[in-house]
């Protein structure tokens, strides 16, 4: 079978403990899921949920659950790419980072037998108020859908990215938060000839779907080519119901609606709390003109909850691939790169090299926000600093770093080479700065104490002291 969704969530069922199922009724429009998420990650939990009954828009029980906190784990992150659970750091950035330069072709299948197409919405039965649609943060503009979207250019490829949508008290009209070059570029191309662009949202897909999604890869490449690599299988696509073969849809999606972007037509949007944990600031973006629904029976909507453990990853991991794919050529030393989660898993890497060379931690740096402009601090360390311990990235920043001559701040006229991302304005107004935090090397410095390796691997901890109960 093609890898889907409910094979992965029935995957997390059978070994237990990585699933949470609730049961009781919540209503997601009035902030129902992301209570419940907020509270398990102040306790320190990440596990992926499913909410069984949701309503919808108007508080009716929807015939649709909602799967959120998919991509909170790292270990969870890696089985979605069959690589060991048990090493999900940059084991499993590295599996991204070869996935990302391979490609496999999709698969055309039949509408007759994509089970995205056994039950289809048209006409006044489009209605997106019948989905249970989960308003997140308190000044949100709205209910607000999350996951990817899909457009054709009209050279032919197609580009999978997320967007936000927002519904618009409407029951087939929403307004799209479009915020990538790729989408923006293919608007742009249809508004020109004065046609309305295509484009479909996916609600729900196997979870490498979505994280593959956000590749790092070449203009003009076809996302449905990409995805394959990261199934590990070819994509399954058919004809979309509302323009046939000529726009072709995934076919093992939980849920897609079809719809279409009228030219030159723009309505308010956001704010709404982003990844960050910023609102973003209210704007005009392009309307999203619904046209057709179309579904598995039983559909899951998935749900990103923007800001936390469920966002971070995503982010965290397809950057460190697409850092480690830049980098690596020229610093063929580099240990490790990590994104962390007090960036937002966006803002801030963390990059560990063997034996770096002086001028090196500032060239890396400088190539890193060139690669990924919402990047504002990057900071490089030894090999033997461990870039997924925070703690110990802080130690090497506040022991080796020479504050004097080891940080370098780029912005305005410093760096006017170094691009910034419109998209997270709020967090882009101070500047970029890169910390040389290696120890030094150009005069005697002290050693890092250790005890050592082979004493702490002779007397294990277990024979001389019983585990607690809080362990």
């Amino acid at each position: 079978m093609a890898k889907n969704l409910r094979g992965f969530v029935d995957q997390l069922r059978m070994r237990g403990g990585d699933l949470i199922e609730i049961d009781k009724p919540v209503q997601p429009h009035e902030f129902g899921i992301t209570a419940i998420l907020k509270q398990l990650e102040d306790s320190g939990r990440t596990p992926a949920v499913l909410f069984k009954h949701p309503t919808d828009l108007e508080g009716r029980p929807s015939e649709f659950s909602i799967l959120a906190n998919i991509h909170a784990s790292r270990a969870r992150c890696a089985r979605m790419f069959d690589v060991d659970p048990a090493t999900p750091n940059y084991e499993l950035s590295l599996a991204y980072a070869r996935m990302m330069k391979e490609t496999i072709a999709p698969q055309v299948i039949a509408p007759s037998e994509a089970p995205v197409r056994e039950v289809v919405w048209q006409g006044s039965e489009a209605d997106v108020r019948r989905l249970p649609i989960a308003k997140h943060f308190e000044m949100d503009l709205g209910p607000t859908l999350t996951m990817t979207h899909v457009m054709r250019s009209l050279r032919g490829f197609y580009d999978i990215s997320f967007a936000k949508t927002f519904y618009k008290w409407d029951p087939q009209r929403m307004v799209v938060s479009i915020q990538t070059r790729d989408l923006n570029r293919m608007v742009k191309e249809y508004e020109e000839r004065g046609e309305p662009a295509p484009i479909i949202n996916v609600l729900g897909h196997h979870p490498a779907f979505h994280l593959g999604s956000l590749a790092h890869n070449k203009p003009g490449s076809d996302d449905y080519e990409m995805v394959g690599s990261f199934l590990r299988e070819p994509l399954r696509l058919t004809p979309s119901v509302t323009w046939g073969d000529r726009f072709m849809v995934p076919a093992d999606a939980e849920l897609i609606i079809e719809g279409e972007i009228p030219p030159g037509r723009r309505e308010i949007c956001d704010p709404f709390g982003e990844v960050p944990r910023l609102y973003q600031a209210q704007c005009l973006r392009p309307v999203f003109q619904v046209k057709a629904i179309t579904f598995r029976r039983g559909a899951i909507l998935q749900d990103i909850f923007a800001g936390f453990r469920d966002s971070f990853p995503l982010n965290a991991i397809s950057t460190e691939a697409s850092l480690e794919n830049l980098l690596r050529p020229h610093f063929p030393h580099l240990h490790a790169i990590h994104l962390p989660d007090s960036g937002s898993g966006l803002l801030a890497a963390y990059i560990a090299v063997k034996d770096i060379q002086p001028g090196q931690a500032e060239e890396i740096g400088r190539m890193a926000f060139i690669d990924t402009p919402v990047l504002h601090t990057v900071v490089v360390v030894d090999a033997d600093i461990d870039v997924f311990n925070e703690t110990e990235v802080l130690w090497a920043l506040h022991t080796y770093a020479n504050l004097a001559r080891g940080v370098q701040i780029y912005g305005g006229k410093f760096a006017p080479h170094v691009a910034y991302n419109p998209s997270f304005a709020p967090t882009n107004w101070g500047g970029k700065v890169v910390i040389d935090a290696t120890r030094p090397s150009d005069f005697a410095f002290g050693l890092r104490s250790q005890v050592p390796k082979e004493a702490i691997e002779r007397m294990r901890l277990t024979d001389y002291v019983p585990p607690s109960n809080h362990d």
